[in-house]
């Protein structure tokens, strides 16, 4: 039973389904995420019972990084109390030291409130946090299964 919802940075939710949220610059309303393509970076949340992934695909760079943590951002107020959030970097193509803290700060944001857990399948994104020992301070996993199983 898969449930994704379109979040603004507000923490509102609009609609219902599995829906595709593409990161873009912020609009003069704050909101974050867009139907629209952009082709360096995409996120989408899809809601497993009551844990939230947010799927990221594409490029994390100085450009991009910080979508991750206005994902985050986006949907902890709801995972507060209800599960943990796991960021899937599964899709991720390149992974730069933007990327590492984009997933300290969100680490930060979750401190105390919720579990946060990595998903790090993809070789860039895995090599990096293996050269910076951050893989030994987050919770990272090699599956999304594995992350949505918690072991």
């Amino acid at each position: 039973d898969l449930l994704g919802e379109l979040v603004n940075f507000d923490g509102q939710a609009k609609g219902g389904g599995i829906v595709k949220l593409v990161a873009r610059e912020p609009t003069a309303r704050g909101q974050f995420f867009s139907t629209s393509a952009e082709p360096n970076l995409s996120v989408t949340a899809v809601r497993h019972g009551a844990v939230q992934v947010l799927r990221v695909e594409g490029e994390v760079d100085a450009t991009s990084a910080w979508r991750i943590d206005g994902a985050v951002m986006s949907v902890l107020p709801e995972q507060i109390d209800h599960g943990p959030v796991i960021v899937d970097l599964s899709g991720v193509t390149l992974f730069s030291a933007a990327g590492i803290t984009a997933l300290t700060t969100a680490r930060r944001l979750c401190d105390g409130l919720v579990n946060l857990r990595i998903v790090a399948a993809a070789r860039p994104v895995m090599r990096l946090l293996e050269a910076t020992n951050l893989s030994a301070e987050l919770t990272v996993y090699p599956t999304l299964d594995r992350a949505l199983a918690g072991s």
